[in-house]
């Protein structure tokens, strides 16, 4: 067992904790792919990507010089932003940021400039790696005041002509004497690694192609072993190169995880402790991938992310279709996102999370006995859904929220709706609860209103801020929808929907959704920025006015906010790989 393993061994609690952290990063970094957009093929890695492990945790490349299309992309974008004295719109910004680090290293007497002492020698790539990422790194440390692990990592400056980068370096150490501490040096792979003197971090190599500098010596050495191999690296993985080839070749940051030893050993580590806990994680993690690649890059009025991973499999397999639901959704909508095969993918997680509780003093009881009260197994509440969507909108200055669900089964749907009323009214016989149940007629449609209203409520303080007073959920079911919205707005809207007032009918959001992978989809994403900063504009317009008299808002911050105009995303299974696209668009 390695000494990370025997770490995690004496903390069973820190080794649930650390299956849950690399769930959430698997799982989170593939919806902050979300917003993406896939154009050309074959992402161009540099030449760092040579010396990273192929099962490498993390690896990220920038390309600190950028290419003339995106150097003009991101001029489009800062150019709809408030003017800026320090940017010239008409000038390379490299050039621009080149001479700002050269003033400010002159200003501190530095002794080297980056036109004379890096330029010549860089080849415009920055990237970074985390070449193994240990349990006891993830995990808190005993001693809340210690240091904790620091995981091996290197960083790499693409090097065009190494003997300028060698004699550039030895220009800096000399400026800076007496200020560094002293190196030892030790050969590996015909390459000379420099470590700092009486440290454990800290070391530093020049290779034909790389300026390397690690965690320690071992971190540089196994980057070091990896080129040498020539077979073993992120840029020669079929695995991994399948998945970056969906990337387009010019962007301006790339990277790529590989989460799947991570888990694997935290697996392991946990299994004699908490044997079902770790088998319940395994069994959820089983068809969610733990590996993808993702690139951004910029272009006129857009920031764009594209991502690529492994698709998902069994019941969390996502598929194509044209689901149609933004048609039935109101158009001042300010957050939508729909999917389809829900009801087996929220089984998929309830099932193991069920016998892990299990597994626990109490838990099954406590299970039966929460599933008693429901009146069905915790899976049968949401087996029966099928496609779904999820909406936030405003309407009048109000906020409201809600999903429309489609059933696969609408007898189903019908019971658990019905139990949802059933409870309530239960409820609603004690007096003092302040809940009523009301049902109402809308459209030929039976409308359930459950409403709660606090007895203890606070009296409204002013400012333009009502208290919190209560809640509002209704519900209805007709032939093929289930329509859940809190609020009093989002249901009956949706009843009394015109198609020319749907989201779908708005340009917007129609012609976004067609540039990024169409209407046939695996799920799609939709933030509109504008309105969201309109509605709490005028939200909060009153206490804006009360504490902002010499209206800096308007003068200092909005003009930032302008630009921002929506986030859109659209996912698509291609294969056996999942691809999305998107962007971060500006007015």
């Amino acid at each position: 067992m390695s000494a990370s393993a025997q770490t995690a061994a004496r903390t069973p609690n820190g080794r649930i904790i650390v299956i849950g952290i690399v769930a959430i990063l698997a799982v989170g970094i593939g919806l902050v792919a979300g917003s993406v957009l896939l154009t050309n093929r074959a992402a161009a890695v540099g030449s760092g990507a040579a010396y990273v492990p192929a099962d490498a945790p993390f690896y990220v490349e920038m390309r600190v010089q950028p290419s003339e299309d995106q150097d003009a992309g991101l001029r489009d974008i800062l150019g709809r932003f408030p003017e800026s004295e320090e940017i010239d719109l008409d000038r390379p910004l490299y050039d621009q940021a080149v001479e700002q680090i050269d003033a400010m290293l002159s200003d501190e007497g530095a002794g080297f400039s980056w036109t004379d002492d890096v330029a010549p020698w860089f080849d415009g790539r920055l990237a970074f790696t985390v070449t193994e990422l240990p349990l006891a790194a993830m995990e808190a440390p005993a001693d809340p005041m210690a240091m904790p692990e620091v995981p091996p990592m290197i960083v790499m400056l693409g090097v065009t002509d190494a003997t300028a980068a060698r004699d550039a370096i030895d220009r800096m150490i000399a400026a800076a004497e007496g200020e560094l501490p002293t190196f030892t040096t030790v050969d590996h792979q015909g390459v000379t690694i420099h470590v700092m003197e009486g440290s454990d971090v800290g070391a530093y190599a020049l290779t034909d192609d790389q300026l390397i500098l690690g965690s320690d010596a071992q971190a540089i050495q196994t980057a070091l072993d990896t080129h040498a191999d020539g077979t073993g690296s992120v840029a020669e993985m079929a695995e991994m190169t399948r998945l970056t080839d969906q990337l387009p070749n010019d962007w301006l940051l790339f990277a790529t995880y590989d989460l799947t030893d991570v888990m694997a050993e935290a697996m392991a580590a946990s299994a004699s402790a908490s044997p079902a806990m770790a088998d319940a994680f395994g069994s959820l993690m089983e068809h969610q991938s733990l590996r993808g690649a993702m690139a951004i890059s910029a272009s006129a009025g857009r920031m764009n992310l594209d991502a690529a991973t492994d698709a998902p499999t069994g019941p969390l397999a996502v598929e194509n279709a044209t689901r149609g639901l933004a048609d039935e959704v109101p158009s001042d909508v300010l957050y939508y996102s729909d999917a389809g095969n829900l009801g087996a993918s929220f089984t998929a997680v309830i099932e193991p999370m069920k016998e892990a509780m299990a597994s626990v003093p109490e838990g099954e009881e406590q299970i039966r006995t929460l599933e008693a009260a429901l009146g069905a197994d915790l899976e049968e509440l949401v087996s029966w859904i099928d496609d779904g969507a999820i909406v936030i909108g405003a309407t009048n200055g109000e906020p409201y929220g809600g999903m429309l669900l489609v059933p696969n089964d609408r007898d189903a749907a019908e019971r658990r709706l019905n139990q949802l009323g059933s409870f309530a009214g239960l409820g609603a016989l004690d007096p003092g609860s302040g809940l009523t149940v009301d049902e109402e007629e809308v459209d030929g449609v039976t409308v359930t209103t459950i409403t709660w209203t606090d007895p203890n409520a606070a009296p409204d303080m002013g400012m333009g801020l009502p208290s919190f007073g209560g809640l509002v959920v209704e519900y209805a079911l007709t032939d093929d929808r289930a329509v859940i919205g809190i609020g009093d707005a989002f249901v009956r809207r949706v009843l009394a929907l015109d198609a020319a007032d749907a989201l779908a009918a708005q340009p917007r959001y129609s012609e976004a959704i067609a540039e990024f992978g169409g209407s046939e989809n695996a799920g799609v994403a939709w933030l509109d920025l504008s309105g969201v900063r309109q509605a709490v504009e005028t939200a909060l317009g009153p206490m804006i006015e009360a504490g902002d008299p010499d209206g800096m808002y308007a003068t200092e911050i909005q003009p930032w906010l302008l630009p921002l105009d929506r986030l859109v995303s659209v996912t698509r299974v291609d294969g056996d790989v999942l691809t999305q696209r998107g962007a971060l668009l500006f007015e």
